[in-house]
């Protein structure tokens, strides 16, 4: 499996560190991405019972791959319960799904409860499908 890390500031929003697995497939099958970030609720809190405004919702994983205008959605998590501070290893995995094989830029944006998105040039990595 290929691991690839990067760390950026959001704009605004707190720190990424990213991480993604690429299962190693034939190009005809489905392919999973496994991302693992690290995000600080220090700048921006996560949403909760007490604080439901300027706070972190959710984050939205994106292929933007052919750019940020035309970016594809992969997926998204809730932010994890009691999140305050640091919180590293946030992850998810993507639904099975096609991708054609190459070099592809994916990105974590930090989603906040007025629906903004941070900046997805900030936490981005480049993959490689077989």
């Amino acid at each position: 499996m290929n691991a690839l890390r990067i760390l950026k500031r959001f704009v605004f929003l707190g720190i990424c560190l990213l991480s993604l697995d690429v299962a190693n497939f034939p190009q005809d099958v489905p392919h999973k991405i496994s991302f693992t970030f690290d995000y600080d609720f220090r700048v921006t809190p996560a949403c909760s019972k007490e604080i439901t405004k300027a706070c972190v919702r959710q984050f939205n994983f994106y292929d933007i791959s052919q750019g940020i205008a035309k970016r594809v959605k992969l997926g998204s998590v809730p932010v994890p319960a009691g999140a305050s501070g640091l919180v590293k290893g946030i992850s998810a995995t993507t639904e099975a799904m096609l991708f054609n094989s190459g070099r592809h830029r994916v990105a974590v944006a930090a989603q906040t409860s007025d629906e903004a998105e941070s900046d997805l040039s900030k936490c981005s990595v480049i993959v490689t499908i077989p």
